[in-house]
Formats: C-alpha cells, structure tokens, sequence
C-alpha cells in the first residue's frame, strides 16, 4: 500500500501527489529570529496521513484540542493498493468518528463524487452487527504480512514521529503497554512464530494469578493445616452426635409427658369447643325451668265474678263451654310440662358429662404447664439446641477452610504444571532465538547496510532473553571487533537507528502486500553535518533500488533546496506572517 494523494475541500490546503521513491516536504524559514519553522505544518503532516488511516481523536492525541479548528473541513486521502486499485478515504472533522470509503481502478480527486461505496462508517466499534471502518480497510489492505494483526497497529513503524525515534522496537503509544500489547508482532517481523509468544504471556498471566490468588490464601490459612482441620472436623462431628443423643432423650421425656405443639392445640380447641357447648345447655336449662314454673293462664272464677259486677247475664251453656275450654288448656299444659321436664333432665345429664371434659382437659392443661414451667428442662433443651448449632457452625465453618485448601493446593498443583509448560516454551523461544532464521539474518544484514552508509559505523540488532526469559529487542553500535560501544545513547545516533530499522522493513518485504511507503519526520534534524548527505546520497539508492515510497520533511536550513531533485519535492511550505504559505494556508 503506498499513499497516491491528500487533498481537501478548502482551497487553501497544500494539496499532495506522492510518487514512487523519494517524496520531500520542503519547508522555507526566512526570518529563523521571528518565524518559528515548527509552524510550517510539516509535522502536522504526519498526524494528518495518520488521521486518514483512521486514528482515533483522542485526549491527547495531536488534533483533539484543534477539532474546532478544523471543524469545516474534509479531507481526503487517496491509496494506491498493493493489487492495483486506488481506495479513497473521506474523513471531516465535523464528525471525527465516521468516514467514507470508495475504491476505483484510477487516481483521481473525488470532492464532487456523490456516490462512495462505503458512507457513513462508525470509525471503530465492538458491536458484531456493525462493520467497522478499520475492519473494511484492513481487508481491502489485504496484507500477506502479519495478516493476524490490524493493520492500525503496524501503521506506527511506518508513520515515524518525533515522539518515536527514543526507542527502536517500542513506538511511543506503546510506552505505557505491556510486552504482550507489542512485541509479539514485532518477533514475527523479524522472521520467529508469534504464537509460541503469546503462548508464553498467556501463561505468564495465569501463573501471576494462580501466585496471587494462593497468596491471599496463605495470609489466613496453611495448605499444611489440612490434617488438623479434618481431626477438628471428626470431634465436632462425634460432639454433635452426643448433643443430638441428649435432643432425642429430651424429646422422649417429652413424648412421656404427651407433651407436644400438636396436643397443646388441641387441648385448647377442645376446651374452646365445649365452653361454648356448656354455656348453651345452661341457656337451655334456663329456659326450661321458666317454662315449667308458669301456672294456668285462665281464672274462671275470677271471669264470673267480672261478669258480675257489671250485671251481665253468665248463662249456663257459656259457663259449661268455658269449663270444657279451661280443661282442654290444663290437659295440654300437663303434656307440656312431661315433656319438658323430660328434656331438662337430659340437658342437666349432658352438661354433667361437659363439665366433667372440661375438668378432665383442664388437668390436662394444667400438667402440661407444670412441665413447661420447670425451668431445669427449658433450660436444659435451649443449652443443647444452642450447643448443637454452634457445633454445626464450626464444622461448616471448617469444611469451608478444607475447601479453600484443597482448591489451593489444587492451585499449587496447576501453577507448579504451568511453570514447567513455561519453562519448556522459554527454552524452546531460547533455542529458536540461538538458531536464529534467514528473515532476522536478511534484515539484521539490510540495517547493517544501511546503517553503515550513513554513519560509516558498525550497527546491529538482535533478538535475546534477559533473565525472566522475557524476550528483548536489542539495537546498538558496535566496535569492528563486536563490542558494543555506548554511542546511541546520543540521540543522533538513536533516531538514525530507528530510521535504518524501519528502512530495513520497508525494503525486506517490499516484494509482499505490505506498507510501501515511509514516513520519517524530521530526518535532519540532530543529525550532524557529514552525516546528511551521506544520507542523501544513502536515500537516492535506496529509493532506486526498492519499489517503495520514502517521504522525508525537511527546512532549508537543514539542506539547502539546491542540493535536492527538484522532482523529489512534493510540497512545499513557507512560512508567511498570515500563515497562507503554511500546509492548512492559515494560522491556528
């Protein structure tokens, strides 16, 4: 993949074309007391080719603070892919977090195309329904170099920053990162199996783990403990059976008794029921009793002697058919009066035999409060149902910690299997690292190369473990006779070693879909005088001798403009009081 076009949708951005071999942004600094070189934008350049390979903005990052700046503008950066194709990218800052994709069979600019292949991409997301912007240039990338890994996470050791050139192998993002995060991808550039890697951090992972988890474990209890706990396990257990012995005597003395929750309540409901049933027969016996104490209801004398008084005729028949009447009522109130006299009878038995039950469970009643009063048995049981719960709790409590040491030294068992599969993955990446591989060898050859060309100095890297087995990347300076000196410890020599590492990778898979282009910002900067056009003369063969793109920024104060192929310049940058010479064409 090499970069074909950046361009924008204000007229006072410097537009760019790449070509193949050297490409060079060209920055004029007229008043070096009063300009400012930095503010050319050549730097901003490079964040901005980054942007468009779908950077995220965030805090920190070079345009997170400048998104009002730039909030009307789009831009557009056109590849050219390793199969031929050109692949557009529109990205405004309007809205950071969505771009456009189109892919055609020919350059050219794409500002009033209304139709794109791919609108409105979500930059990155972690939803499975929703295809990514990154997901879809990575395969459009169709890298056959480190296919595994996204294509975002390489893309640093080809946009080289300022911030990046401290450290040959590890890229400023990666500074905070663990080894895993990066080194992986970097071990499989250099020609060895990134798996057996990973494979080795992965366990590294779960051994610190299994050490911490077992750790926290042994601050409260000992694997060697076990026999202890399961001796104090066996007599709480015995203790529980003479405690649940006693409970089963208790409740024996209290089934003697006839003493339970079940005969309680019927106790009760029983005297409820024949209360109620007594307090209803003496109703009726009540009742009774008036009836048979009422006397006749008529008084014949008394009615003649009424009749009488107010001299009215009582004739003979009237007072015989009223004798007849008052000895028909006597006759029915004898009758009544037998059979009443019957059913009280019976209602006075009955109530006998009540009351005799209610005495008869009311003893009972009594009994059993008596027993429920003795104090010596209450507190008898309550001891032994207390002591009986205790006793379960501190077995339970102690199967707990059996549980907890057995799990550990299951857990010692598994970190102990662990470190032996890790000490077989150390030794086997030991003896791969000491046999080494002919893609280390041709690269380690090309930095070499190139290294000397430029710095008539012996440099070399190489891959090793320290003393964890963790593996290093190592780049330095030699002496001819292979000691290695401490001269890139200068910046200088450290950033010119960054530079040579990335021109090695660049040239060793530039016969693979791969990154075919470079970007190194600032090159000339530090360097010293000799070594710049050493440099230039090292670049103009390189850029012949690999069909790749190697993009440079440079001022004139570090080469004058007269020294370069005016056909290697591809942008130039003036810096003017308004800005307009600038690569935006404005101040901000």
């Amino acid at each position: 993949m090499k970069l074909s076009r950046l361009y924008s949708d204000d007229s006072r951005f410097k537009d760019i074309e790449f070509k193949n071999g050297l490409n060079i942004i060209f920055g004029y600094v007229h008043d070096k007391n009063v300009n400012d070189p930095h503010n050319l934008g050549k730097s901003a350049l490079v964040q901005l080719i980054d942007f468009m390979l779908l950077k995220e903005v965030k805090k920190g990052n070079y345009f997170y603070n400048k998104k009002k700046v730039f909030k009307n503008h789009t831009f557009y950066l056109e590849l050219k892919l390793n199969k031929g194709d050109y692949l557009t990218i529109r990205r405004s800052f309007s809205n950071v977090t969505r771009v456009d994709i189109k892919i055609i069979n020919y350059s050219t600019k794409l500002l009033d195309c209304a139709e794109w292949d791919y609108t409105n991409l979500v930059l990155n997301t972690t939803s499975e329904n929703v295809i990514p912007a990154t997901a879809i240039l990575n395969e459009k990338l169709n890298f056959d170099i480190l296919g595994d890994y996204d294509y975002r996470k390489l893309v640093g050791y080809f946009i080289r920053t300022q911030n990046d050139y401290s450290d040959v192998f590890q890229l400023k993002k990666f500074s905070s990162s663990t080894d895993q995060v990066w080194k992986p991808f970097v071990y499989e550039l250099l020609g060895f199996d990134s798996i057996l890697l990973f494979k080795k951090y992965e366990l590294n992972s779960e051994i610190d783990a299994l050490k911490t988890k077992i750790k926290n474990m042994e601050d409260y209890y000992s694997a060697s403990d076990i026999d202890r706990i399961n001796g104090q396990i066996d007599i709480l257990n015995r203790e529980k059976e003479i405690l649940e012995q006693d409970l089963d005597s208790f409740n024996f003395y209290l089934n003697e008794k006839q003493i339970s929750k079940v005969l309680i309540n019927e106790i009760e409901n029983k005297s409820i029921s024949l209360q109620n049933k007594a307090y209803n027969l003496r109703a009726d016996i009540d009742l009774i009793e008036n009836s048979l104490a009422t006397k006749e209801f008529l008084d014949f004398d008394y009615i003649k002697e009424l009749f009488e008084e107010v001299e009215i005729y009582f004739s003979d028949q009237l007072e015989k058919s009223y004798e007849d009447l008052i000895s028909f009522n006597k006759s029915l109130l004898e009758d009544r009066r037998v059979h009443l006299s019957k059913l009280l009878i019976d209602k006075q038995a009955e109530l006998k035999v009540v009351d005799e039950m209610l005495k008869d469970l009311g003893k009972q009643r009594s009994d059993i409060l008596n027993v429920l009063q003795d104090s010596d048995v209450i507190n008898k049981y309550k001891n032994l149902r207390a002591n009986l719960i205790e006793k379960e709790k501190s077995i339970q409590s102690l199967e707990t910690q059996k549980d907890i040491i057995s799990q550990t030294r299951t857990d010692i068992k598994e970190l102990n299997e662990k470190k032996k599969e890790l000490e077989k993955i150390n030794q086997t990446i030991d003896t791969k690292i000491e046999s080494g591989n002919q893609v280390l060898n041709d690269i380690r050859y090309l930095f070499k190369t190139y290294f000397e060309a430029i710095t008539s100095k012996n440099g070399i890297i190489d891959i090793s473990t320290n003393t964890t087995s963790n593996v290093e990347f190592n780049a330095g300076i030699i002496t001819d006779g292979g000691a290695l000196t401490h001269e890139d410890e200068g910046f200088s020599y450290r950033k010119m070693l960054c530079m040579c590492f990335d021109l090695a990778i660049l040239s060793y898979y530039s016969n693979k879909s791969f990154f075919k282009f470079l970007y190194h910002d600032g090159p000339f900067e530090a360097l010293h005088e000799n070594r710049k056009w050493s440099y230039l003369e090292f670049i103009e063969e390189y850029c012949n001798e690999n069909d790749v793109q190697y993009i440079i920024n440079l001022i004139d104060s570090d080469v004058s403009k007269d020294k370069l192929n005016r056909r290697d310049i591809v942008c130039e940058l003036e810096q003017t009081e308004d800005g307009s010479g600038a690569l935006f064409g404005f101040k901000y």
